[in-house]
């Protein structure tokens, strides 16, 4: 099993890297600081490009050297035991995927749309077959147009760092 998280964290770190280099161009063409504005629009994307790229090298090192050095990878190995590699490997290369296609919404729709979307969709990836219901979808639905309106308000009002 120990082979198999190795293999799904080294799949995992690629697809990570290869999202970042998609996601490289547009987001460090987009202006960072400006005299009069302040933080620019390509703050935020440019930061989570850097820290994706980052903590994913980071992580994968961290789990190749203990790999070698004892043959397992620490970490919450319980909750391993349950997961089924196959799944955790299309789940996140889903997201991943989806994350891409997010960024391309929003350039397209705006912020407030392809936000609504983004965690609709990925909400409902990660939900379990057995609690998806018509409460759940409610609660879905409330919690990623509260969260999209609040975190575009926070960005908009608070940072005044405007989001198309």
């Amino acid at each position: 099993m120990q082979t198999v998280r190795l293999a799904a964290s080294a799949l995992m770190t690629l697809l990570v890297l290869a999202l970042c280099a998609v996601l490289w161009q547009p987001s460090f063409a987009m202006p960072t600081l400006s005299a009069d504005v302040g933080l620019g629009r390509g703050a935020l994307p440019q930061f989570c490009v850097l820290a994706a790229l980052v903590l994913t090298v980071l992580m994968f090192v961290k789990d190749l050297l203990a790999w070698r050095a004892t043959g397992a990878i620490t970490g919450p190995f319980e909750v391993a035991d349950k997961a089924q590699p196959g799944r955790v490997v299309a789940v996140g290369g889903a997201a991943l995927a989806l994350l891409t296609a997010y960024v391309a919404a929003w350039g397209l729709l705006g912020f407030l749309p392809a936000t609504i979307a983004f965690l609709l969709v990925v909400s409902a990836l990660l939900l379990p077959a057995g609690q998806r219901s018509l409460r759940a979808a409610t609660v879905l639905v409330a919690t990623a147009v509260l969260f999209a309106i609040g975190v575009w308000a926070l960005f908009v009002y608070v940072l005044e760092v405007p989001l198309r």
